[in-house]
């Protein structure tokens, strides 16, 4: 989002006079004062009340903007060109940091100047950065509407040399507001179909919000998500990352890079792209990439860094009241990072933990942390027992109060 640059009123107090100290105006400063006031009058407009549409017509009278009002458009208008030809400019920029920021804020910024030179960041003589190519193929996508791909500038350029004239014309009077409607309900049909799982129906419906309104991050990072669940990694990576040209700032798309790598047992890359989502949370109400970490750690045998992780994530969970089904998923993992680090107790305890979500572990497991508390002398369904007993007599005595 970008920040709105917002200016004060000028205090109280510290208005200026024109008047000298000795009580009486200067000949220049009387001049001065009656120029100001011509000006002033020029500007005025005296307050009529207001007889209809058909008396202004009869007259032939032209309703006009103020002159304040219009002046201010001028700036507005000043403005936008002055940093769309900075940023331009910033395409070209020996660091890769400051063309990628550019075409960001070009995007932004949403005006159909730059296209052709956003358009010229995709020439592949170039050699450019995949970040930049991303951050100007998102731009292009916010500002035409159209997507064909951050390594397709072949595409780009004959689409612009065929549409730039009625594309300059449409971008003045804006958006197609049907379609904006469309691509909200396709986009609700795919939701509903991930939710039977029927991913190849949902990535139809999504994929047709992205060309009804290919501005919008959120149908881009959902077709990727049907393609991750049907197994097509890199193709759902296509689409994340087109996400993240549409919008960096935005952590889940990071996140699903990291599950498409982990996937493909790739736990260095996962546990990197995870670590980037994490770095965009700035509120810390994410609790996925900390969970999605833990488990990455849990694979290399890395109990300690796993419960770390793990432990964060459920204090995180907690606050946001997850499902009971997600919930007991990391509270499945706890326990087994747990056993890894021969805390049989407190393995024991996350495995209630899971009971009382309404789900089970793992017979198998259970058994072997079952067998790790005999071996030390634990009888851990004595414990239960007695556990349960103590909880009803509290109860019985809150009851009784």
């Amino acid at each position: 989002m970008p920040k709105w640059r917002s200016f004060s009123p000028e205090p109280a107090g510290t208005a200026t006079s024109s008047r000298p100290s000795g009580g009486w105006l200067s000949v220049p400063a009387v001049i001065l004062v009656l120029l100001s006031a011509w000006l002033a009058a020029s500007d005025e407009v005296t307050p009529a009340p207001d007889k209809g549409e058909n008396d202004d017509a009869a007259k032939g009278i032209v309703v006009k903007e103020s002159n304040a009002s219009q002046k201010d458009k001028e700036k507005n208008k000043a403005r936008t060109a002055k940093a769309v030809r900075y940023h331009i400019k910033n395409l070209k920029d020996p660091d890769p940091s400051v063309r990628q920021s550019s075409c960001e804020m070009l995007g932004m910024i949403g005006s159909p100047l730059p296209v052709p030179d956003l358009i010229d960041v995709l020439r592949p003589e170039r050699q450019e950065r995949e970040m930049v190519l991303l951050a100007a193929n998102g731009a292009l996508v916010r500002i035409t509407g159209k997507n064909f791909g951050a390594k397709n500038y072949p595409a780009w350029l004959q689409w612009w040399s065929a549409n730039k004239e009625e594309f300059l014309k449409k971008a003045e009077v804006g958006p197609d507001p049907k379609q904006k409607i469309r691509a909200e309900a396709d986009n609700t049909l795919g939701l509903e179909s991930m939710k039977r799982g029927e991913l190849v129906a949902a990535q139809t419906q999504f994929l047709d919000a992205v060309n009804s309104d290919p501005t919008v991050p959120d149908y881009r990072n959902n077709l990727g998500l049907a393609l991750l669940n049907q197994g097509r990694y890199l193709d759902a990576m296509v689409y994340f990352r087109e996400t993240i040209g549409l919008n960096p700032d935005l952590p889940q798309p990071y996140m699903n890079i990291g599950h498409c790598y982990s996937r493909m047992a790739k736990t260095i890359e996962a546990q990197s792209w995870y670590k980037k989502a994490m770095a965009l949370d700035k509120e810390g109400n994410l609790w996925e990439p900390l969970w999605l970490l833990g488990k990455e750690h849990m694979k290399r045998g890395e109990w300690s860094i796993a419960f770390e992780y793990l432990d964060q994530s459920r204090m995180r969970a907690e606050k946001l009241h997850l499902a009971n089904h997600l919930h007991a998923n990391l509270c499945k993992d706890l326990a087994i990072t747990h056993f890894g680090l021969d805390q049989y107790n407190s393995a024991w305890k996350e495995i209630k933990n899971v009971e009382t979500l309404g789900f089970k572990c793992d017979p198998g497991f259970v058994a072997k942390v079952k067998k790790a508390l005999v071996d030390q002398g634990v009888d851990p369904d004595a414990d239960d027992k007695k556990a349960r007993e103590v909880m009803r007599g509290t109860d019985e005595d809150e009851g009784k109060k």
